[in-house]
């Protein structure tokens, strides 16, 4: 078995224990956001906290040699060469705002070689999962059905969909350069976060 099929299972486990702990917390009068930013708005969320703190829990049970970079508890070293990549939350201002558009973000590497990631949607009840090994294989997982995942047939940019979070967090030079190819492809979204 190669090493990103021999992961495999962990992560999914990371991502199961993530979702039971942040989805209670998702559209419950009892959440609260702290600002972690000096400048600005930067959200986290007890959920945001549990989640990583659910996933550490399944690595340091399963993979104790493996390194860990958490958005919300930051690095832990490890000495089988393999690093963890967590963002408990990616979208949490979607999560507080109760917009179901937040994720899960798990990766791991080895050195500087991606092995897998996985984005879990706990909300919509959809896991999309990418290997590197072998042909590089990935799908989305949900409603009991596993689907082949590939890029659109789009050859041209006016065949395009344009996807961003909201264009005003953009530099303007950042705007400018969207604004040319927003004005050229097919259909532009805005407001997704993760």
């Amino acid at each position: 078995m190669d090493l990103a099929h021999s992961l495999l299972p962990t992560a999914r486990r990371m991502a199961d224990a993530a979702r039971a702990a942040a989805l209670p917390h998702f559209r419950s009068a009892a959440s609260h956001a702290d600002n972690k930013a000096a400048t600005g708005y930067d959200p986290v969320t007890e959920a945001d906290r549990a989640a990583e703190r659910a996933m550490r829990d399944v690595l340091s049970r399963e993979r104790p040699g493996d390194a860990i970079e958490g958005e919300e508890y930051g690095s832990s070293s490890g000495v089988s060469g393999i690093t963890w990549y967590l963002d408990p939350i990616d979208g949490t201002r979607a999560f507080v705002a109760g917009l179901p558009t937040w994720t899960t973000l798990i990766g791991a590497a080895q050195g500087d070689q991606p092995i897998l990631g996985i984005i879990d949607q706990p909300w919509l009840d959809e896991r999309y999962v990418g290997l590197t090994a072998g042909e590089r294989a990935a799908w989305v997982e949900g409603r009991g059905e596993q689907i082949a995942l590939r890029t659109r047939d789009c050859l041209k940019l006016t065949d395009a969909i344009l996807s961003t979070t909201d264009p005003f967090i953009l530099t303007a030079p950042e705007r400018g350069a969207f604004e040319h190819l927003r004005a050229a492809a097919r259909l532009t979204r805005y407001g997704l976060d993760a």
